[in-house]
Order: structure tokens, then sequence, then C-alpha cells
């Protein structure tokens, strides 16, 4: 998408099981940033002439579905999202021009800038989902900030994510917590982050570790 001055970007999370998507190419870069699309059940749509084994698999999935041909100017269809992933350029390009003419996001594997979209580097700790990336295509630097993500926060705080979540659907703690002021509500469900609710996590110990947020939550003292 064409603009003038710095790229800005603008972290959003998408739900992939709601996605259309079209993948214009089948080769192996193409499947690395697919792979979690079809995981997290996009609707795929894979346009090439050959298509590479890791996507030829993945064609069992009833999501996901392939087109044995070049690309064309109405594979834009009705997805939510383009992924321009050949080794030509300049199809790179027409599919990125015909995805900004239909008013869907495109990320361009050759030249990020280009697409209006890019795919973060992501370390999911389901459900929690940490990403990292550039706007200037530094993809050594968003690996390398993946890796360090991935050593800092382990499977716990998926965990920890999960029982935040349990607590705000509990209804007698959201009765409590709403005479509140919104400052007040943040500030004790930071109190929720602490070391000793991560370490009983880690332990295994869910039940105490749900008792002492339960108790971080309804505590008056800072």
């Amino acid at each position: 998408m064409d603009g003038d001055g710095p790229v800005y970007g603008v972290p959003i999370l998408l739900h992939a099981q709601r996605l259309r998507v079209v993948c214009v190419g089948g080769g192996s870069v193409a499947a690395r940033k697919v792979a979690g699309l079809i995981a997290g059940g996009a609707v795929l749509r894979i346009v090439a002439p050959s298509i590479v084994d890791d996507l030829r698999a993945a064609l069992t999935a009833d999501h996901v579905t392939w087109e044995a041909r070049p690309h064309r100017r109405d594979d834009i269809g009705d997805a939510h999202l383009v992924i321009a992933a050949t080794d030509d350029p300049a199809v790179n390009a027409a599919v990125a021009r015909d995805a900004d003419a239909a008013g869907r996001l495109c990320v361009r594997v050759d030249e990020g800038a280009a697409g209006s979209a890019a795919m973060m580097a992501a370390v999911h700790r389901d459900p929690l989902v940490l990403g990292v990336a550039t706007t200037a295509g530094v993809p050594s630097l968003t690996r390398a900030l993946r890796l360090d993500l991935e050593d800092r926060y382990g499977p716990e705080y998926g965990e920890l994510a999960a029982l935040c979540a349990e607590l705000r659907a509990d209804a007698t703690l959201a009765a409590t917590l709403a005479p509140l002021d919104q400052m007040t509500r943040r500030a004790r469900w930071r109190r929720v982050i602490r070391p000793d609710i991560l370490d009983l996590i880690r332990a295994g110990h869910l039940d105490q570790a749900k008792e002492a947020a339960f108790a971080c939550l309804l505590s008056s003292s800072d």
C-alpha cells in the first residue's frame, strides 16, 4: 500500500478461525507463513501451480483447499487476508495491488513494507500470545527477540492468563470489584502477576494459585 512518510506498525491480533485467507504461492516460505493459520482453523485457499509437501499434507483438513494454477486478478474473492508468497516479485506486487484495490489486508513475503500487513514472530502460550515485528524488514532481529520471549515466558504464563480469564468470569468476584474505580481494579489485577503465584503454577498447584490470585483481588492493601 502506497503512503508518505515512515511506516508505523499497529499491532493487531486476528482470530484465525474467523479468517478467510488466500495464499498465492506454494513454496516453503508460503508453508511457513500459513502454518499458524492452518493450525488456528482459518479457511485457507492456496493458489499455485505446485505446492510443497507440508502444504499438500494440510489438504487433509477440510478448511484448506488448493487451486493448481497461476494467480488471477479475481483470486482475492471474499478473503479477509491475502498472502503474496511466490518467488516472483512481479507476481507478489500484482497480488498486493489486487488486494489493495479490493480493500483487503496483504502480507508480502518478499518486501514486507510494500504490503499492508505483516505477520509477527510469535510465541504462543495459549491463551497468551506474545509477538514482535519490525517495520523495516529485519527478520534476524525479530527471530532473536522471539527466542528471548520464548525463554522468558514459559507455559506458566499461559496458565496464568487462563486463570485470570476464569476469575474474570466469576460473577461473585465481578460484583465485589464493580464498586471500585477503574484504576483500583487495574492495580488489583496487576497484583495477580506475582512470582509466588507463577511458582505455584509451575509446580502444578493450580488450585492454590487460584486461591492466591483470588486473595490478591479481594485485598485492599497496597
